[in-house]
């Protein structure tokens, strides 16, 4: 029995939550969604995407819903990104380099008119020493280029200088930090500080740079609480308008998770509480309402079966209210097979109660509140039947929102660019009062031999009615996708995704839907381990056999690359 439900879990985290076995090695941690093939991902930047899993039920990416998961990720904009993550690693030595292909490899051969634009690269480096009676220090410096050419002629005439650390290509975000830590049986607490350029893609689909002068942050995990504070000083500049400001922001988080001793009882109960609080002055683009905001929560597991489980978790506010809950049952199957029949429900007057209230354009006040409440129903039903080696898995769902979040358009513009102009908007975030339905069903096949060989298989769709063309993104219909590793001699590690997404649409970023074309997309990474030395080098091909297109109004174009790391763990 504990080995069945140890290869169910396995299951389901790998399908339902990374989407595939197979780990290809993506060119910045919080970019995990690049080689997921379950749902519509759609990249503008390395700091913008919409990210919707097809099974998770509504309209909404999943980067918009606020989840106590998400405490320590950043808040760009109005949504929770796990780029520029500030996470420490674990102790070691590490450099990553890349281009996308058909840079300089062979431009040294071509003169003339036919020689091409140069690439972009993406650059880390850093450390983390081992702990020395508990302490560790830690550096890290790392940028993304990619998907920087989009609007690039319009950027980089906002700002001064070449908004960077290192390079002239703008990228979307570059990031610095050092500092030190402590470790041991009961604390792990650290504390950076850096200087990072952000760029955020807002409401109106501009692209706002964010210079952080410095950024200052402080964690500290004891026992089953944790706690994070963090110091930004922003500066805000358009030199194509003549502005300037700043924004000093205070944000951070308290949390108390429920411990092993709470987690083997019929309750359990974790609590927390998340602030902001800002103070600007000069030209700023969004407002927090009130300059601050706090937002209690609260999580609690009631399991008075061992087949039963409801999960709640809930938050209120002196403007917001969110709650999201689930109820869950193993039901009784044969041997070797598992069936789990859930019901969830998202109830709220905001996705993100968190994020601004307002945004600033042209003398326009954008409303990023929409009165009223959504609500999103969904019940589902997943099963596993494992065969040795071989199991086979699918999930189906139903689903109705009813007051999803969309943006009312008032207007659009278009705002001059040296290569073209960029498409903005204006209006306010309101809500879709009908019923949005949708359909959806998955299956999946896993194999796998010891260490050695796994392979997974897998194909979804999903159906949607009512008016789905007032929301943000029209999602995918259906995909495909399948994945591998190979571990080879215990040293060699061969990874690959290849999978298809059908077409998805842009309906309100622009005056003319945006549709992104589905396409067969292949990934794949090769990493050599030399155990003895702690020591790995890690290939990884992203975006292969893909047309190279634009997937978000005003984004970047997504390209083949080519990323390599070298890391020693300690």
């Amino acid at each position: 029995m504990k080995k069945f439900s140890l290869i169910w879990s396995l299951l389901l985290a790998s399908v339902w939550t990374s989407g595939a076995v197979a780990q290809v090695a993506v060119e910045m941690d919080g970019m995990e969604y690049e080689t997921r093939a379950d749902g519509t991902f759609l990249i503008g930047g390395p700091t913008y995407a919409f990210d919707r899993i097809l099974g998770a039920g509504g309209i909404h990416s999943e980067s918009e819903l606020w989840t106590p998961a998400k405490l320590r990720n950043r808040l760009l904009f109005n949504r929770w990104s796990g780029t520029p993550s500030w996470t420490p690693f674990e102790p070691s030595v590490w450099v990553k380099t890349g281009n996308e292909l058909g840079d300089l490899i062979y431009q040294d051969f071509i003169t003339g008119e036919q020689r091409p634009d140069n690439r972009t690269p993406v650059l880390e480096g850093g450390f983390r020493t081992p702990s020395f009676m508990g302490l560790w220090a830690t550096a890290r410096l790392f940028q993304d280029d990619h998907f920087c050419s989009g609007a690039y002629g319009y950027r980089y005439k906002m700002v001064d200088g070449s908004f960077s650390h290192f390079g002239e290509n703008w990228p979307m975000f570059s990031s610095a930090y050092a500092g030190l830590g402590y470790t041991n049986s009961l604390v792990n607490a650290s504390v950076l500080a850096g200087e990072e350029y952000v760029w955020f893609y807002t409401e109106t689909s501009r692209w706002i740079p964010a210079h952080y002068k410095p950024r200052v942050e402080a964690r500290a995990d004891i026992k089953n609480l944790s706690l994070t504070v963090a110091y930004e000083d922003i500066e805000y500049q358009n030199r194509l308008k003549s502005e300037k400001g700043s924004r000093k922001e205070v944000n951070g988080s308290v949390y108390y998770k429920c411990g092993k001793a709470c987690q083997q009882g019929i309750f359990q109960i974790s609590a927390g509480m998340a602030f902001r609080a800002v103070d600007d002055s000069g030209t700023v683009y969004t407002q927090l309402e009130g300059d601050r905001v706090a937002w209690p929560f609260m999580e609690l597991r009631i399991q008075p079966l061992r087949r039963l489980r409801a999960d709640v978790m809930f938050g209120v506010n002196e403007r917001d209210w969110l709650v999201q809950d689930s109820i869950e049952y193993d039901a009784p199957a044969p041997e070797n097979m598992g069936v789990i029949v859930g019901f969830k429900n998202i109830s709220g007057s905001r996705l993100n109660p968190l994020a601004d209230y307002r945004e600033f354009y042209d003398g326009r006040v954008i409303e990023l509140a929409a009165d009223g409440q959504m609500n999103l129903i969904q019940g589902y039903v997943s099963y596993v039947d494992t065969l040795g080696n071989v199991a086979l898995g699918g999930r189906g769902s139903y689903w109705a929102e009813y007051g999803a979040e969309t943006f009312d358009v008032a207007g659009y513009t278009l705002e001059q660019a040296t290569e073209g102009n960029i498409a903005t908007r204006y209006g306010d975030v309101v809500r879709i009062h009908d019923w949005l339905k949708g359909v959806t069903g998955e299956l999946w096949l896993n194999a796998w031999y010891q260490e050695m060989f796994m392979f997974t298989a897998m194909a979804g769709f999903e159906h949607i009615d009512g008016p789905v063309d007032n929301a943000e993104v029209t999602p995918a219909e259906f995909y495909t996708g399948f994945t591998g590793d190979w571990l080879l001699n215990r040293t060699f590690k061969i990874s690959h995704s290849l999978r298809y997404r059908s077409d998805a649409k842009w309906n309100l970023r622009s005056k003319n839907p945006m549709v992104v074309k589905g396409d067969w997309v292949w990934d794949a990474s090769f990493e050599q381990r030399f155990p003895k030395y702690g020591l790995s080098l890690t290939g990884t091909l992203l975006h292969v056999l893909a047309d190279e297109v634009a997937e978000t109004v005003n984004g970047g174009i997504d390209r083949i690359r080519f990323i390599c790391q070298a890391k020693k763990t300690f």
